[in-house]
C-alpha cells in the first residue's frame, strides 16, 4: 500500500510562484491604497481616468485586501483560490489600465506582475495541487 504525501510535487515552482508574487501584488496595492487615503498631497491625480485619488485609494485597498487573502487560497492548493487568483489578477491588470496616464510606471509593473500570475496559475495552477 503506497501512502501519497499531501507535500506539493517537484513541479509546482510556476504555482509557488504565482502565488507569492500574487500575495505580494496584494501587499503593494494595499500600501498604495493606504498611502492614496492617507496623504493625496503626494500623488497626481490630474491625469486619472475619472473620480478623485480617494476614490481609487479605495479601489487599491480593496483588490490588495482580497489579494491577500486569495493568495492564501493558493497557497493552500485551492483550486477555487486559482480561479479567484485568475479573477482578481485580470481585475487588478484592468484597474492599472486606468491609472496608466497618471502612474505609467507603476501601472506597467502591476500589470506585468499580473500577467505572470496568470500565466502561472492559468498553466501550471494545477502542478501545486
Amino acid at each position: 500500500m503506497s501512502t501519497r504525501s499531501a507535500a506539493p510535487r517537484g513541479d509546482s515552482g510556476w504555482a509557488v510562484f504565482a502565488g507569492v508574487l500574487f500575495l505580494l501584488a496584494g501587499i503593494f496595492h494595499a500600501m498604495w491604497g493606504i498611502a492614496a487615503l492617507a496623504n493625496d498631497d503626494n500623488f497626481v491625480s490630474d491625469e486619472l481616468l475619472f473620480g478623485d485619488l480617494s476614490l481609487w485609494g479605495l479601489f487599491y485597498l480593496a483588490i490588495g485586501a482580497a489579494q491577500i487573502a486569495i493568495a492564501w487560497l493558493i497557497g493552500k492548493g485551492s483550486r477555487t483560490g486559482r480561479w479567484l487568483g485568475l479573477v482578481f489578477a485580470s481585475l487588478s491588470a484592468v484597474n492599472a489600465m486606468f491609472s496608466f496616464g497618471a502612474y505609467p510606471l507603476w501601472s506597467a509593473t502591476i500589470m506585468i506582475v499580473d500577467l505572470l500570475v496568470i500565466y502561472g496559475l492559468a498553466v501550471h495552477g494545477d502542478d501545486y495541487r
